[in-house]
């Protein structure tokens, strides 16, 4: 879809003549602002800051002195990378590492047209190239002041700042509108589980086996080539396994025997997570994958399907993460945390009659359906938005 722009009146400028990085300070603990931001507050590539922290409970340090308000733009200038750019619905305190950006005049730049200006791919691919360092690469305002584009009249940047704020608020919509329906979801299956009737099982027991994944060598150096799963395998809200992206690795056809995937093998994540985020995320396997293995980071279970259907486990093991049983069994050590498996897989579940886990698991099938439908809108909205970005940043 095309917005069919005429740019035949648009002028070239540079972002430092019509935008400021506000100098603005604020003492964080005279009690002015009740909130901070700092890097991990603001999420990539998303405008909307969803979280924040209280200057009251920490002690910031002197880097956090720079004062922002309400519709300023905050852009992350460590890890460019990452693409943060937020924009604030509040006021609040932010380090000086974090540039707070107005328009110097919004008779020539609207400042509801200046985030998209800093979300377009151009203005992330040039603040990427102009950044410093290998370890926490980083951008001085002196740099991203140096990029040009394309800026429309008024009357068009208002136009287009409409379209694009209404796709947003659509997007989040959507995005709050899935997040309820998981959480009806893990609602509802935790009812249905703790209501089940049948005989105790520990999880382990409803294995055939539960084995570590392997590295394995480069491709072409062992026995047998196959997609070895990572932690990006986990990205999104993913149900079944996706070796799309994997890389290919080489192992020997011992190590093949026990651990290229079947379908209704569950994988597990062993360690990974981080203080957001839970460890003991899970993945099934589902029908025609090619030759897949999980890594050392993940434990391949194979259920016995004489005891248990692979879905019933699965659902089971996804929402005790849903619900945070997993953090129970988490150990951290550095920034990862591990979880301790023998003790996870020895807790006992019951185990319904095979008609009850099946009328279980279709239920389930169908509510999960209807996340995936939101998420799906979700990702094309977020699509749309990107492609009109380019339609109005990409050339003339």
């Amino acid at each position: 879809m095309s917005l069919e722009l005429d740019k035949s009146a648009w002028k070239r400028v540079k972002l430092g003549e019509v935008v400021a990085a506000s100098k603005e300070k604020v003492d964080p603990s005279d009690g002015s602002v009740d909130r901070f931001i700092a890097g991990e507050h603001m999420d990539t590539d998303d405008l909307k800051i969803h979280r924040w922290g209280d200057p009251s409970e920490v002690d910031l340090g002197p880097a956090f002195h720079r004062r922002f308000r309400p519709g300023q733009v905050l852009y992350g200038s460590r890890r460019t990378y990452l693409r943060k750019v937020a924009v604030a619905d509040f006021d609040g305190v932010c380090a000086n590492t974090t540039f707070v950006v107005e328009s110097k005049d919004p008779g020539v730049l609207l400042q509801e047209f200046l985030p998209f200006v800093m979300t377009s791919e151009p203005f992330h691919a040039f603040a990427i190239a102009e950044s410093k360092g290998s370890v926490n690469p980083y951008v001085n305002w002196s740099d991203i002041a140096r990029y040009e584009f394309n800026l429309p009249p008024l009357e068009e940047q208002k136009r287009i700042a409409d379209l694009l704020w209404a796709v947003e608020r659509h997007r989040l919509a959507l995005e709050k509108q899935a997040l309820e329906l998981r959480a009806t979801l893990a609602r509802w299956a935790l009812q249905q589980f703790d209501a089940a009737v049948g005989s105790e099982r520990r999880i382990v027991d409803l294995c055939e086996f539960v084995i570590g994944g392997v590295w394995g060598a480069p491709a072409g150096e062992g026995e047998v080539d196959v997609l070895a799963l990572g932690p990006k395998s986990y990205s999104g809200d993913v149900v079944f396994v996706d070796p799309n992206g994997s890389p290919t690795r080489s192992i020997t056809r011992k190590q093949a025997a026990g651990r290229i995937l079947r379908e209704g093998d569950i994988v597990l994540e062993r360690s990974g997570g981080s203080f957001e985020q839970a460890v003991g995320r899970v993945m099934i396997a589902g029908p025609d994958l090619p030759d897949t293995i999980p890594t050392d980071f993940q434990r391949l279970l194979r259920p016995d399907r004489d005891q248990v259907e692979p879905a019933y486990l699965f659902w089971k093991l996804r929402l005790d993460w849903l619900t945070g049983v997993t953090r129970d069994y988490a150990r951290r050590t550095t920034n990862i945390s591990n979880l301790a498996v023998p003790d996870y897989l020895a807790r006992t579940l019951v185990v319904p009659p095979k008609h009850d886990q099946l009328a279980l698991i279709e239920r389930v099938g169908q509510l999960n359906g209807a996340v995936d439908q939101a998420v799906d809108e979700v990702e094309a909205l977020a699509a749309l938005h990107g492609s009109f970005l380019a339609d109005v940043f990409g050339g003339n």
